[in-house]
């Protein structure tokens, strides 16, 4: 049975999609005050192929990563590469007794990922299961605090400066 000393070991690791657009998965319903829901009435919008930067980090008990902004698609060597290398391990390594968490997303199960993670001590993260890790309210939290970018430089530097700026 894990105690409150194991867990302020576990460091969370999780990604997300930031969208330039206003695409943000969530339905809007717009009615007049005292007017019951009616569902022909909700409009769902997407904008498809929105441009957007994927943001990723690493969160332990009082401490958290330097935010990682990138742009394309994560394989498995560029998430050693690109995330790994430069910014986990050394934030794992100023860490006592650190316990990896990811997700079972397709690169983190490469077997360049895994290589390089079997000196590191990690939580499985059991297959199916919903994503309940701590990142997803840190996430949430971010994207309400998004200002308004016209491109995607300006977005990849407003999403660290909202990170920069978190409690």
């Amino acid at each position: 049975m894990w105690n409150v000393t194991d867990w302020q070991k576990v460091v969370f690791s999780d990604a997300s999609r930031f969208l330039l657009g206003t695409d943000d998965s969530r339905v809007r319903v717009w009615r007049r005050p005292g007017e019951r829901y009616n569902s022909p009435h909700t409009v769902l919008r997407h904008i498809a192929c929105t441009a957007g930067v994927i943001a990723r980090e690493a969160i332990a008990h009082d401490s958290r990563s330097t935010l990682i902004v990138m742009l394309g698609t994560l394989t498995g060597q560029r998430y050693v590469n690109d995330i790994l290398l430069p910014h986990v391990g050394p934030f794992l390594n100023c860490l006592p007794g650190p316990i990896f968490q990811q997700d079972n997303a397709r690169p983190h199960r490469e077997r360049v990922a895994q290589d390089f993670l079997r000196h590191i001590q990690t939580l499985p993260w059991p297959s199916r299961s919903p994503d309940f890790s701590p990142p997803e309210h840190v996430w949430d939290h971010l994207k309400r605090q998004m200002p308004s970018c016209h491109s995607v430089h300006d977005f990849r530097l407003a999403v660290q400066d909202v990170w920069a700026h978190l409690p």
